[in-house]
């Protein structure tokens, strides 16, 4: 009866183990990403008087850009670099007709799609087995396969 009672406690205190390192180890690290976006972001709301501003995406290929929307009808968007300096505000660009092509042909998902920022601005489409940029105008494409 000891014996079993001593499992029982083993097991449980591997199951401890597990969900404590689960929280510290994987999803501790993306809250604090998490909450460092929404500082900077906070900066930047901040430094530059926004209104109606809200957070998009972070996107990391040469360097860290995040993305965010400005007006009430996202009517803007603007790239600010780590140190919360704007360094691009455009207009919200249209998806283009081969962007949209992708969508109802079934290739990507709606969430596949976002904002980032390779040498100018781009949409991000990333899939499970690659990572594609598309220029705002649908012109230029340029193909990155994961893990190479």
């Amino acid at each position: 009866m000891s014996s079993l009672l001593f499992t029982i406690l083993l097991g449980f205190f591997l199951m401890l183990l597990i969900i404590v390192n689960i929280f510290v180890f994987i999803s501790g690290p993306a809250r604090k990403i998490e909450a460092d976006n929404r500082k900077l972001f906070q900066q930047v709301v901040e430094s530059y008087a926004l209104t109606d501003a809200a957070f998009v995406n972070r996107h990391v290929h040469d360097r860290i850009t995040y993305v965010a929307y400005v007006g009430s009808n996202k009517e803007k968007l603007i790239f600010y670099d780590t140190d919360g300096v704007v360094f691009l505000l455009i207009d919200t660009p249209a998806r283009p007709q081969s962007l949209d092509d992708l969508l109802t042909s079934g290739l990507i998902g709606e969430s596949d799609i976002t904002y980032g920022y390779f040498k100018s601005p781009v949409f991000v489409i990333d899939t499970d087995d690659r990572l594609q940029y598309m220029d705002v105008f649908g012109k230029t494409v340029f193909f990155l396969k994961k893990g190479e």
